[in-house]
């Protein structure tokens, strides 16, 4: 059983996929990692050619981040701000920068977007602290380029190694995906912890001096 629709020829769900994760840097919510997961799939099945898939969607990966870094390096999210649309998406970003913690470094933009909003969070303040723009681009460049070998590899074992329909497959990357996300910021997050409470247990004592 094949997703319905779709065909080694038809662009749609290539064009749908493009659209989706340039959007996913703004709106994390969307499902960009299902389809492309669930391109993966597809390429399993042999309804899509995997150099095509995985162009696609690094290239829809990269534009975005592209797009939302110059929004906050050159200051135009007041622009946002002139809609109530605008707005919303602007608190959303400002929440997801907060949640995630993330630093303004090239390795952020790199290895953050494999965590729960870690993609929107690393590139928004990556612009707020105005990193160079080629840099970024070659660092936003290589962190796609892993972001989708990740996906569609996940994609592509789940649909070649259980011989279940596309979509199935799909969902079940998805799963394994969201569960290894999960695993990996619970453990930040308690590594982030133990290293607070280390510093509030064992402050340095005033006028020491420092080895």
């Amino acid at each position: 059983m094949d997703l319905p629709g779709t065909d080694i020829s038809d662009p749609l769900y290539l064009l749908v996929m493009f659209a989706v994760v340039v959007a996913d840097v703004v709106l994390p919510v969307v499902p960009s990692e299902l389809l492309v997961i669930g391109s993966g799939t597809m390429v399993a099945d042999g309804l899509l050619l995997l150099p095509v898939a995985g162009l696609v969607a690094w290239a829809g990966s990269w534009l975005g981040d592209v797009a939302l870094f110059l929004l906050f390096r050159r200051r135009l999210t007041h622009l946002l701000e002139r809609f109530r649309w605008g707005r919303r998406i602007h608190r959303g970003l400002r929440e997801a920068i907060a949640k995630a913690g993330s630093s303004p470094t090239y390795a952020a933009v790199v290895a953050v977007r494999f965590l729960p909003g870690g993609r929107t969070a690393s590139v928004a303040a990556a612009g707020i602290a105005e990193l160079p723009l080629r840099p970024f681009m070659l660092a936003a460049a290589a962190g796609g380029a892993l972001w989708t070998a990740w996906l569609v590899g996940l994609g592509f074992v789940a649909g070649a190694s259980t011989g279940l329909p596309a979509w199935v497959g799909a969902l079940l990357g998805m799963v394994v995906g969201t569960l290894v996300g999960a695993i990996t910021a619970a453990i930040l997050t308690l590594k982030k912890h133990r290293k607070a409470k280390n510093t509030h247990e064992h402050p340095e004592e005033p006028g020491s001096e420092a080895p």
